[in-house]
């Protein structure tokens, strides 16, 4: 019987209570604006927020490397965290330099759907954010850090929506420049935070640039691997099948994606500590709790879900968003086993692990994204390829990681009961792709 830690679930539960109130301003902001400005402006402005998360491949892995560096090194805090805003600074004036030269280039404006400036100001504004986010995670602050996340992300999204039941129509740019200036506010705010707490000293020392030197390349790049997996999918969909159908293939994923607030919350708050070679019992723990308990609640929810989108959607219901609900609910629930595993290899320094595996499949997950794009245009397929692909990265992290010990095996027996029992219980349909797919590796032979 595993110890109970009740400052596991504690700061977990701070860090994940505006979360979960920013699943009460979707159910509230997306009937709204769909009703008010239709699909397609609703699936272009979820686009813009959508690819605001390349800023995770632009920072480079420095948030990241600036948590494990401040954990390993607790004496020069002060001077760690001034030496990263320091690389943030280099960084931004790089894309400064590069929005300068994209602007003057037209083919950039049919790429996307919205103004280049202000999706560069975002993208800016996103890499600062990962920064100051950082030094709160290394300091320790999770109760701030729970309300920069809600601002920054969950209200930044569903204000600019909600504002639209009371001022009537607002076209996309318009959205999207509230949207930025919510996200300029907060970051205003933390800062001023971070200098009254005096969490910044100047410095020459370069402490951090020695974990950026074993870190920065792998996390970049298993990043890139991530954020491609992330988003070329929305990508395929938004240029092959329209803004119509993204808004169809999204809205469940942001209402899903909700399920995975608890998983980063725990993130978080082991992050820290895990990098500083603490807290093993409380991984374990959470680990169990993910992959033990989560799945059963949201089986339960399972024949809810159709009166649900009913009552909530209205008349803009359609029976696909109810399957792609379902599908990405399987989803969330391997995406928040990932969110704890991934957070052991970026502690343990081991993200070159990852990448390999993420790098492998790859291809694969490329051939089969493109032929249920171009043969079926089906976003149903689309969704199960994600669900595969998670829960075959889910096996491999397991077992990877570093534990190899009975606790992980257990685990390991968890995890193949539940993905044979979703296997039963979509047996029709994971038949009807299998077929599908033989059919057309045949003809292709």
């Amino acid at each position: 019987m595993m110890r109970i830690n009740k400052n596991l679930y504690k700061n977990s539960f701070l860090l994940s209570l505006p979360g979960m109130f920013s699943i009460f301003l979707s159910l509230l902001s997306i009937p709204f604006h769909i009703k008010i400005a239709g699909f397609e402006n609703y699936g272009d402005y979820l686009f813009f927020h959508f690819v605001l998360s390349i800023s995770f491949l632009l920072n480079m892995g420095l948030a990241k490397t600036l948590v494990i560096g401040i954990n390993k090194n607790p004496k020069y805090k002060a001077q760690i965290i001034y030496e990263g805003l320091k690389y943030c600074f280099f960084i931004c004036l790089i894309l400064i330099s590069v929005f300068v030269l994209i602007n003057r280039l037209s083919f950039f404006d049919n790429l996307i759907p919205f103004s280049k400036k202000y999706f560069f100001i975002g993208l800016i504004l996103s890499v600062i954010y990962l920064i100051f986010e950082a030094i709160y995670q290394a300091n320790k602050l999770f109760l701030n850090l729970a309300l920069s996340n809600f601002i920054f992300y969950s209200l930044s999204l569903s204000l600019p929506s909600i504002l639209m039941i009371y001022y009537g129509y607002i076209d996309l740019d318009r959205l999207i420049l509230i949207s930025i200036l919510i996200k300029f506010l907060i970051l205003i705010i933390m800062f001023t935070i971070i200098i009254n707490k005096k969490l910044v000293e100047k410095s020459k020392k370069k402490i951090l640039l020695k974990y950026i030197k074993v870190n920065s390349l792998w996390i970049t790049l298993f990043n890139l691997l991530v954020q491609f997996y992330e988003m070329f999918d929305k990508y395929v969909v938004s240029i092959f099948l329209g803004p119509i159908s993204l808004s169809l293939y999204s809205i469940p994923q942001q209402i899903t994606g909700k399920l995975t607030i608890i998983s980063r919350a725990f993130s978080s708050y082991l992050l820290p500590y895990l990098s500083s070679g603490k807290k093993n019992l409380d991984f374990n723990q959470s680990i169990n709790i993910f992959l033990s308990y989560i799945p059963l609640i949201i089986f339960s929810l399972f024949p809810f879900y159709e009166m649900f989108l009913q009552l909530w959607l209205g008349s803009n219901y359609d029976p696909r968003i109810l399957n792609l609900t379902k599908i990405f609910s399987l989803v969330a629930i391997f995406s928040s086993n990932s969110h704890i595993l991934i957070t052991r290899f970026e502690a343990d320094q081991t993200s070159k692990k990852n990448f390999y595996y993420e790098l492998i499949i790859l291809p694969f997950f490329l051939f089969f994204l493109f032929f249920f794009v171009n043969s079926y245009k089906s976003l149903l397929y689309i969704s199960y390829l994600i669900f595969f692909m998670k829960t075959n990265k889910i096996i491999y992290k397991v077992i990877k990681s570093k534990e190899q010990n009975l606790f992980f095996r257990k685990i390991l027996y968890k995890y193949n009961f539940f993905f044979n029992l979703v296997n039963i219980i979509n047996l029709k349909l994971f038949f009807l792709l299998y077929f599908n797919t033989y059919d057309f590796v045949y003809e292709f032979l």
